[in-house]
């Protein structure tokens, strides 16, 4: 119950928010279908972001998941427009952490009826999101590499299969319109190379994920710490590294590589500050109880 009143209390919170931002004269919906829409689709998105980093089982973790959101979460300012551009928006990143929630669900199951289903869905997921379809296909194949063995017998093959095609089509439709990022040589890969590390240093994210990855690596305690959350999130995991890996050749422009960055960047930093702070009450409770006996 407590968790059902928080979600509400975030749905009423950024509803209070959006009607007291003013009204464009030519925005084209009225006040009264898009701040309602609005406010349920980013209530939507921080329920799908704390289902993925297991952060939905506190009242106090879901406030910090949607301020954390409001904060690092990239294109964040685009989501309170009040127009038909930020209905758009946040549907689009409501579909990602949706997809990658459905592929944990149904990873470990058999939906037979439902593969078409599922095959279309990882099609369109891969082709509406080029800043993330290259990291997060590389992390599906990766870890269908590694369960090869039991690949087609899990339920999510599907999925897989649907994101890699996705994924096949942007980067030849790219590359067909000489949009591709790749460079030619080793002078425009070092170049591309620090223009994007450029990019992401103005961004608020990326100096947080690298500082709190660099507190957690100086100590053992930390290092145990990484090991299991790396564990714990292996796909997240693996598409942290593999969107810092497609950086540098950016198939699909360099910008959609540095927003693939950052989107990883902030769910990874969020899991790791979830495992930090549990780790934290744990100590404290066992400090406690010590003290007591």
């Amino acid at each position: 119950m407590r968790i059902a009143l928080t979600y509400l209390a975030i749905l009423g919170m950024v509803i209070l928010i959006l009607s007291l931002i003013p009204i464009r004269s030519d925005q084209a919906w009225e006040p009264a279908v898009i701040i309602p829409v609005t406010a349920v689709l980013f209530t939507l998105l921080i329920y799908l972001l704390c289902e993925i980093a297991h952060t939905g089982d506190h009242p106090w973790w879901i406030f910090i998941t949607a301020i954390f959101v409001l904060i690092f979460f990239p294109g964040a300012s685009t989501f309170f427009l009040l127009d038909e551009a930020s209905v758009i928006e946040l549907s689009s990143q409501c579909i990602v952490p949706f997809f990658i929630g459905q592929y944990n669900r149904v990873s470990q199951r058999e939906f037979r009826r439902w593969y078409m289903l599922m095959l279309l869905m990882g099609i369109f997921c891969s082709y509406t999101h080029d800043g993330v379809t290259i990291p997060l296909c590389a992390g599906f194949l990766w870890l269908a590499f590694l369960n090869r063995d039991n690949f087609f017998h899990s339920g999510c093959w599907p999925m897989v299969v649907g994101f890699l095609i996705g994924t096949s089509i942007s980067v030849w439709q790219a590359y067909n319109a000489g949009v591709s990022g790749s460079p030619s040589d080793i002078e425009a890969l070092t170049s591309r190379t620090t223009l994007a590390i450029q990019l992401l240093w103005d961004t608020k994210i990326f100096l947080f994920f690298i500082g709190l990855t660099g507190y957690l690596s100086v100590s053992l305690w930390g290092r145990r710490l990484l090991i299991q959350t790396i564990r714990n999130q292996s796909l997240l995991s693996w598409c942290t590294i593999f969107s810092f890996c497609a950086r540098p050749f950016a198939p699909l422009g360099l910008e959609n590589a540095v927003t693939g960055v950052c989107f990883f960047a902030m769910m990874w930093a969020l899991c790791l500050g979830h495992s930090l702070a549990l780790k934290w009450n744990y100590s404290k409770t066992v400090k406690n109880i010590n003290t007591i006996t």
